[in-house]
């Protein structure tokens, strides 16, 4: 290989390095039973929860929140069927943030249970959606049962 196609090999590794770096992630929606606010990060477990597990929600959004105001829906139902909203919560977010935590406080103490957090009366499914002012970021369905 002469020194020209060396050059021309290097520059486009680094074109290539440059692009890759610069990809979004995808948003995602992690929910779990456990989180260290040192790590700062949901262990997500899953989709399925007991009505007396602990449920925390985290919204993952890469690199830093390019909006201003963040849109948590909770929905009877499932993706194909969404039903009727069951609660809502908004929450002001930043650049500087990478993630928002929803996480509530059970009146036993501690975190949450998944019947506390999507104010379930009884098992089922229920569709959590993510939405900014520039529209849907991204959903999860929940199945909550009563093991």
């Amino acid at each position: 290989m002469n020194k020209k196609q060396k050059v021309v090999i290097f520059a486009t590794l680094a074109l290539g390095a440059l692009f890759a770096g610069c990809s979004k992630p995808d948003p995602v929606i992690a929910c779990g039973r456990e989180w260290n606010p040192a790590v700062g990060y949901v262990a997500d477990t899953g989709s399925v929860f007991r009505m007396a597990d602990e449920l925390i929600i985290q919204i993952r959004y890469g690199t830093g929140f390019d909006f201003n105001k963040l849109k948590i829906a909770f929905y009877e139902g499932t993706l194909e069927n969404k039903g009727a909203e069951i609660w809502k919560h908004e929450a002001r977010v930043n650049d500087k943030l990478d993630a928002y935590t929803l996480e509530g406080r059970s009146r036993r103490g501690g975190y949450a249970t998944a019947r506390e957090m999507t104010k379930l009366k009884a098992p089922g499914t229920v569709v959590i959606e993510v939405s900014s002012e520039n529209g849907l970021i991204a959903t999860k369905q929940l199945s909550i049962v009563n093991q």
